[in-house]
């Protein structure tokens, strides 16, 4: 359980201080000491309240019309990617998680000039992709935040489109866990004892990194996300 909390605790640090990593650094860290679905459903839970925090601290720059298409999209992804997480062999859904988080680190940390989009039809296939990822393993994060670089969003609305994506899909994948029957009482037990610190936490990264570049700590995110993925994936291949 000690090992849990601190998890959870360092990851709504993150999140808080750059606006997205929790699932990202939790997710592949609890799946090293607890089955993937417990993982999965306990990252949705606790992700619920820190979603409502960071939506509330960035409602400024939030615009609807963005969010509601990706929302829509990501509710018909959703229901697919926990019919995965329920029914795929557990090795090969972890390699492939693994595999998903080393990309995106890679990619993250390389900042290849990204080809901007206008067209806003490409966030039904973001939002869509999103839940897919989020229902299976509970890191929607990767195709929003590629179609909003893509986008060009300024970092007000980068922060509040996101965190009103994350809010609902967590709230749905959360739904999602119930029904597969992924909310055991030892899942149960540990949101409970991690909410208070996870929401604390949050408003800690907010304040440490007042006199710290995002960029070099989103870099510091993506290094831990690409070592834990390394992890993972040596771990279950083999």
């Amino acid at each position: 359980m000690a090992w849990v909390l601190l998890i959870l605790f360092v990851a709504a640090i993150l999140q808080g201080a750059v606006g997205f990593g929790f699932a990202l650094v939790a997710m592949p860290a609890l799946a090293l000491v607890m089955d993937a679905q417990s993982a999965a459903a306990l990252v949705a839970l606790t992700g619920i309240s820190l979603s409502t925090v960071m939506l509330f601290q960035n409602r400024k720059g939030l615009h609807l019309g963005e969010a509601a298409g990706l929302i829509a999209a990501a509710a018909a992804g959703v229901p697919i990617g926990v019919y995965l997480l329920a029914n795929a062999p557990k090795e090969p859904l972890l390699i492939a998680l693994g595999i998903i988080i080393i990309a995106f680190s890679l990619f993250s940390l390389a900042r290849p000039a990204a080809v901007e989009i206008k067209d806003r039809r490409w966030r039904f296939a973001a939002g869509f992709a999103g839940g897919v990822l989020g229902g299976a393993y509970n890191i929607p994060g990767p195709p929003i935040i590629f179609y909003g670089a893509m986008r060009r969003w300024p970092p007000e609305r980068f922060l509040a489109v996101t965190q009103a994506f994350f809010l609902p899909v967590a709230v749905m994948v959360a739904a999602g866990h119930a029904v597969a029957g992924f909310w055991s009482r030892e899942v149960l037990i540990a949101c409970a004892a991690s909410i208070p610190g996870v929401v604390i936490a949050s408003f800690i990264g907010r304040r440490l990194t007042a006199g710290i570049s995002a960029a070099a700590l989103s870099k510091a995110v993506y290094g831990l996300c690409l070592v834990l993925g390394v992890v993972i994936l040596a771990m279950n291949i083999g």
